[in-house]
């Protein structure tokens, strides 16, 4: 059940845009505050993990996408004119 609602959500052609803006957001944030606070060690480990995560929704898509049928015509056989 949960799998077919994650082959669903990853295969709507508007998830890229929406994997590009959460991406923004996400490696945005650590430059707008303020790194002594916090350290830059414990930035190293969130842009870390940020871009970790991206890499593994972007895995999931690719998988999601390897299922569908390829619906395009192979016109490797038909000479060109």
């Amino acid at each position: 059940m949960l799998r077919k609602k994650m082959r669903f959500i990853l295969r709507q052609p508007e998830f890229p845009f929406l994997l590009f803006f959460f991406s923004l957001f996400l490696f945005v944030i650590p430059f707008q505050r303020n790194t002594g606070k916090t350290g830059i060690a414990a930035t190293f480990i969130y842009l870390f993990l940020a871009w970790s995560f991206v890499c593994l929704l972007l895995f999931f898509m690719n998988r999601a996408d390897a299922g569908k049928p390829d619906n395009r015509k192979d016109d490797a056989g038909e000479m060109i004119p």
